[in-house]
C-alpha cells in the first residue's frame, strides 16, 4: 500500500513504491493536493477503472470466441486469441488486487487476501501485462513478415509457428516477472494490528513489500528491466514495423495503380484504407497508453528534483487507466475497421442475413475474376483476410 500523507491509497500500480513519497518529501504539502490526488485514485480504481474492466472483459471474451470461429484462424488469428487471453485476466487481477479493496477496505486485512495478492494477484498483473504488451509485438512481426517478406510468409505465418511463439512469450514473461513474486509476502501474526494509546488495536493490512521489494534490486528492477527494456524495447519496435508497413503496403498500391481498371484500383485503395485503418488504430492506441503509463513510472521511480510527487502520483492514476483502456479496446477496434471480424460476430449471434452474405460472396468472386482476367496477377493483391 502506497503511504502517501493523508490518507492510505491501495493503489495496485503504486505498490511497489510504498512509503518512498513520504521519505523523500521533505516540504509540506498543501492538503488540497493530497485530496485532489487522493479523490483521483479513488474515481479511477473505484470508478471509472472497473466500469472499463466489466466492459473490456466481454469484449475480450467476445473477441476470443470469434477468433476461434471456422474461417478466422491463422497466425494472426491465434496471437489475437492470445492477446485477449492476457487481456482478460490483466482485467480480472486490477479488479481483484485494486478496485476490490477500494470497495471492501477490511479485505486488506484478511491473511488469506494476503496471501492471495503477494503469491498470485500482484506477480499475475504484471504477468499479464508483459504478455499482452509482448503479444502485440509477435501480432506486428506476424505481419510485418506477411507483408514484407511475401515469399517467406508461408512458411513462417502459420498457427503452428504462432502456437510456439505463444508458447516462447509466455514462458519468457513468467521468467523475467520471477522477482515480482518476491515483492510482496503476507503478514502472519497471531494479533495483526497494533495498540495506540487508548488501548484500542488498530488493524494492520495482511501484506508487506520483502526487502527485495523495498531495497535497490526491487528499484532497479522495476526501472530498468520492467520500465526499459519490457515496455519501452517493444514500444519502439511496433512503432517502427508498423511504419515500415503502412509504407510497404502504399508502395505495393502505387506500382500496381497503372496495371488495373478504375474499379479495381478503387477497390485496391479500399483495402489499403482499411489496413491502414486498423494498423493506426492498434497501434497508436497501445503506444498512447502504454506510452504514458511508462512515463508516469519513470517519473515517480526517478523523482527528479522540483517535481510535485503527489502530481505525478496523480498522473500515475491516468497512466494506470491508459493500460485498461488499452486492454479493453480491441473490441471495439477489430468490430470498426475489421470487416471479417464483424460478420463473423454478426453470424455468431444470427443477426446477419445469410442470403445477402452469399450474394456478397458471389459478387466479390466475379469482381476477382474480372480482376485478374484484366491482367492483374492476384497473387499480387494487398493480403486483407486477417483485419
Amino acid at each position: 500500500m502506497s503511504t502517501i500523507p493523508g490518507r492510505a491509497i491501495p493503489d495496485l500500480t503504486l505498490q511497489m513504491m510504498e512509503g518512498s513519497a513520504e521519505r523523500d518529501m521533505h516540504i509540506v504539502i498543501d492538503t488540497s493536493e493530497k485530496t485532489f490526488a487522493n479523490n483521483l485514485h479513488f474515481i479511477m480504481s473505484a470508478v471509472i477503472g472497473p466500469v472499463v474492466c466489466l466492459l473490456g472483459m466481454a469484449g475480450n471474451i467476445l473477441s476470443i470466441i470469434t477468433w476461434q470461429r471456422p474461417g478466422m484462424g491463422g497466425s494472426t488469428g491465434r496471437y489475437l486469441i492470445g492477446q485477449g487471453v492476457a487481456n482478460l485476466c490483466l482485467l480480472l487481477m486490477f479488479l481483484l488486487c485494486d478496485s476490490l479493496q477500494y470497495w471492501l477496505p477490511a479485505v486488506k486485512y484478511s491473511v488469506i487476501y494476503g496471501a492471495f495478492f503477494s503469491y498470485f494477484g500482484f506477480p499475475v498483473f504484471y504477468l499479464a501485462i508483459t504478455c499482452s504488451i509482448w503479444y502485440t509485438v509477435g501480432l506486428t512481426v506476424d505481419r510485418y513478415i506477411m507483408v514484407c517478406w511475401i515469399t517467406k510468409a508461408k512458411r513462417l505465418c502459420n498457427e503452428a509457428r504462432a502456437n510456439v511463439g505463444l508458447v516462447l512469450i509466455t514462458l519468457n514473461s513468467f521468467m523475467i516477472n520471477v522477482p515480482h513474486f518476491a515483492s510482496f509476502t503476507p503478514v502472519f501474526l497471531k494479533h495483526s494490528g497494533e495498540v495506540n494509546n487508548s488501548n484500542i488495536e488498530k488493524p494492520k493490512v495482511a501484506f508487506t513489500q520483502t526487502n527485495f521489494g523495498a531495497g535497490e534490486g526491487g528499484k532497479f528492477y522495476e526501472f530498468w528491466i520492467h520500465c526499459i527494456v519490457l515496455i519501452l524495447v517493444p514500444w519502439v519496435s511496433v512503432l517502427y514495423m508498423n511504419i515500415m508497413i503502412i509504407l510497404k503496403i502504399s508502395e505495393a498500391n502505387n506500382r500496381m495503380a497503372d496495371k488495373k481498371t478504375s474499379q479495381s484500383l478503387k477497390k485496391s485503395k479500399e483495402s489499403e484504407n482499411q489496413i491502414t485503418r486498423l494498423l493506426l488504430c492498434v497501434t497508436f492506441t497501445f503506444l498512447f497508453c502504454i506510452g504514458l503509463q511508462c512515463i508516469a513510472q519513470c517519473l515517480w521511480m526517478k523523482k527528479p528534483p522540483g517535481a510535485n510527487l503527489l502530481m505525478v502520483s496523480a498522473s500515475y492514476s491516468f497512466g494506470k487507466t491508459g493500460i485498461l483502456f488499452n486492454s479493453s479496446l480491441n473490441f471495439v477496434l477489430y468490430c470498426l475497421t475489421g470487416k471479417r471480424f464483424r460478420i463473423e460476430l454478426l453470424k455468431m449471434f444470427g443477426l446477419i442475413n445469410k442470403d445477402l452474405l452469399l450474394s456478397s460472396s458471389m459478387n466479390t468472386s466475379t469482381s476477382n475474376i474480372s480482376t485478374t482476367s484484366s491482367g492483374t496477377p492476384s497473387s499480387t493483391r494487398p493480403v486483407t483476410k486477417s483485419a
